[in-house]
């Protein structure tokens, strides 16, 4: 924490444009944060599926919108 306090000194003090470690930063890091889907598989029949599929769907989503160009 202390470094986290030093750090925003420094960027208030304008030595630096952003903070390295910001005091926010480190109290999150401090938390057990864990986050489950079950509720939404249960309520909304959510049923993840693995990564790289869902990564090419949006790929391909972003090419037939426009938003991407195809290599050729």
């Amino acid at each position: 924490m202390p470094a986290a306090y030093m750090s925003e000194r420094v960027a208030r003090l304008g030595w630096c444009a952003e903070p390295r470690i910001t005091i926010d930063g480190v109290r999150m890091a401090r938390k057990l944060m864990y986050f489950s889907s079950a509720k939404a598989r249960r309520e909304l029949g959510y049923a993840p599926r693995a990564a790289l599929d869902a990564l090419r769907d949006a790929l391909e989503w972003f090419y037939e919108n426009g938003y991407v160009a195809r290599r050729q």
